[in-house]
């Protein structure tokens, strides 16, 4: 069987950012048999492993695992592992926490769990006053949508840029760039981005 490569992401129970990954490779119909799932929702989909899950792929594959403080998502490796930056995916809240991020933004469909979850983490810090939060609903097709977004302190001018930059007809390489200034990459981040999404031809950049 071939070998795929796949992705365990121990999150802080306080942030829900990762504090460790580590990567393996095993056969896709060895971990679905594991996790009792078929291969396909293993390509499409990350899982939030149970305790006995974690522990199965352990002692099935032979993996040296920490034991998780917070949740467990396991995913498959990437394109995205070869930026050369850091993403900001997944990695949000410690970022902003840490003055190196200023904006995000989320959307899901309406009553969407994930979106729960990073509400979750992020409301103590809204609470407090440390960061401040913008929900906006909107429909898209027959879909109802929610947008959350995060901006720091005096830097909320971010959320009204982000809806005009959003409702633009027409998305080229000058919107990507100031999208990606809006969530905090760097010029030099930016214009590799353009570049790369140019070779790649369908590449869509990560939204937080």
């Amino acid at each position: 069987m071939a070998m795929e490569t796949f992705l365990l992401k121990f999150l802080s129970p306080e942030t829900g950012c990762s504090a460790h990954e580590m990567r393996f490779e095993a056969p896709m119909e060895a971990v679905a048999a594991i996790l009792d799932v078929e291969t396909s929702e293993l390509a499409h989909h990350l899982f939030y492993l149970e305790k006995s899950e974690l522990h199965g792929l352990s002692s099935a594959l032979a993996l040296s695992s920490p034991e998780p403080e917070g949740e467990v998502v396991l995913a498959r490796g990437g394109w995205i592992d070869s930026v050369p930056y850091l993403v900001h995916t997944n990695f949000e809240l410690a970022l902003m926490l840490d003055g190196r991020k200023p904006f995000a933004a989320f959307s899901d469909e309406e009553n969407s769990g994930i979106l729960e979850k990073v509400r979750g983490y992020f409301q103590p810090y809204v609470d407090s006053g440390a960061i401040i939060e913008r929900v906006k609903p909107f429909v898209q097709g027959k879909f109802v949508l929610i947008c959350i977004l995060y901006a720091l302190p005096s830097e909320e001018w971010r959320f009204d840029a982000y809806a005009e930059l959003m409702s633009g007809r027409l998305w080229a390489d000058e919107s990507e760039y100031r999208l990606g200034r809006l969530l905090g990459y760097t010029e030099e981040q930016c214009r590799w981005w353009i570049a790369r999404r140019r070779e790649a031809g369908n590449v869509t950049a990560p939204k937080a």
